[in-house]
């Protein structure tokens, strides 16, 4: 009686030995929501962070019409909010911003500044492409891309300074190093992520929209629907040529919903949004597009 006891124990050590390797291994399996991570160079605290998007938010301004429609630009804040939130940093003081263009387009400075042209607004079909749109940007501020980028910078600007105390570069050198890297447009707005950067920020996107208590569907639709453009650089010039890829990203997007599942009764639309867009045919038409300057 007592042997059989005792392999029956053993037994049962075992099945729940299996068990757990089981879980384990299934839990390797499923995809899952990636942890912010600065990197080991990025020495900047949240708060300069902040300083430093702030700084670069009234430089773009500066540069880029910005839409003056309070109530539109509400609309788009309420959303936004709702995704900074319910993102890995919500301790950020976000902004959300409208730029009066009609190109399909979206960008985030660090620290929470988020701008979407105004051709986003036409091309979005309800709340939750929005959301999603915007849950992708700020994916990237919680990723710490662009601040990673601005640390890396910071080493090259180092070693400009090095260079030039020890007589390795000439003034004109130096000149032409800080106009390639200097300058908001060109280090945050017109900066092209990489692949591993887009799918990071779709995948704080995805579960930062459901947190916030949207339907991820909006995100994959809206990759989805650019997809389908690439023949029209012009329609989708940002979100295809800076963003690169749609249709991985919309295969990788749907693979996580299959693993994981969201609650039902997420949001999809709302009146609130439809009024927006709605709203939005009343506004004059947007200005011409500033033409690019040339890339060195």
């Amino acid at each position: 009686m007592m042997r059989r006891t005792l392999l029956s124990r053993r037994a049962a050590r075992g099945v729940g030995i299996l068990f757990f390797l089981a879980v384990f291994v299934g839990l390797q399996l499923r995809a899952e929501e990636p942890t912010p991570s600065k990197a080991i160079y990025n020495t900047f605290s949240d708060e300069e962070e902040m300083a430093t998007g702030r700084k670069a938010a009234e430089e773009t301004e500066k540069q880029m019409p910005i839409l003056d429609a309070p109530l539109l630009t509400r609309s788009l804040n309420d959303v936004g909010q709702k995704v900074a939130q319910a993102s890995r940093r919500p301790r950020l003081q976000y902004s959300f911003k409208i730029v009066n263009t009609d190109s399909v387009n979206a960008f985030s400075l660090p620290g929470g500044y988020v701008y979407v042209h105004r051709g986003i607004l036409d091309f979005v079909l309800n709340e939750s492409e929005l959301a999603g749109v915007l849950a992708h940007e700020v994916g990237h501020v919680v990723a710490y891309h662009s601040m990673n980028d601005v640390a890396r910078r910071a080493l090259v600007d180092r070693g400009i300074y090095e260079g030039k105390k020890a007589g390795l570069l000439s003034d004109q050198q130096v000149t032409d190093m800080m106009e390639r890297y200097g300058g908001p447009i060109l280090l945050f707005v017109d900066r092209k992520f990489n692949r591993e950067e887009e799918s990071e920020a779709d995948m704080f996107g995805f579960y930062n929209a459901i947190r916030a208590g949207y339907d991820p569907q909006g995100l994959i639709a809206t990759l989805g629907r650019l997809s389908k453009f690439t023949g029209n650089p012009t329609l989708v010039e940002g979100l295809l040529m800076n963003h690169p890829l749609p249709r991985e990203r919309v295969q990788a997007l749907r693979e996580e919903l299959k693993q994981n599942p969201p609650p039902t009764g997420l949001e999809k639309d709302s009146l609130a949004f439809r009024a927006a867009k709605l709203g939005m045919k009343s506004l004059p038409p947007a200005p011409p597009p500033l033409p690019k300057k040339p890339t060195q």
